[in-house]
């Protein structure tokens, strides 16, 4: 089961609408239904406040768990759900990026490096090495 579907799947069972929702999570009634058509994925914060309005945890709601008991989580659990929630982050961001003609790659490229800048003159940057990683693109079959 797709995370969209798992998300529109709870909120039915708790007799909840796409506003009803949004509304609890401080969001518009568009978003839910982007989730919901599996278009975007809610950020961790999201999940979180979706994992106390319907006492599920998270891997569930996320659609990578089949246990629908209710949310305890260790820190290790917790890190490993912000980690794939980055990963997917990263991987939605670089599909997007490899779509983008010559002046979007180098806008895109330009905004990098003067948040890199900013952050690094704030002392802000995070270790380096606390995340490593690999993303690959493909192209579908005959495209």
């Amino acid at each position: 089961m797709t995370m969209g579907e798992r998300i529109k799947e709870l909120r039915k069972e708790n007799g909840m609408t796409q506003t009803a929702l949004a509304e609890a999570l401080g969001i518009t009634k568009g978003t839910v239904s982007t989730w919901e058509t599996d278009t975007r994925t809610p950020g961790f914060e999201t999940l979180s406040k979706m994992s106390d309005i319907f006492q599920k945890r998270i891997e569930y709601i996320m659609g990578k768990s089949y246990d629908a008991s209710a949310p305890v989580m260790d820190e290790a659990t917790m890190e490993d759900l912000v980690l794939s929630q980055v990963e997917d982050d990263l991987t939605e961001y670089a599909l997007k990026y490899a779509r983008l003609d010559q002046f979007g790659r180098e806008a895109v490229e330009a905004v990098i490096r003067a948040e890199y800048n900013r952050c690094r003159s704030q002392n802000e940057l995070a270790e380096a090495g606390v995340y490593f990683g690999k993303i690959s693109t493909r192209r579908k079959n005959g495209e």
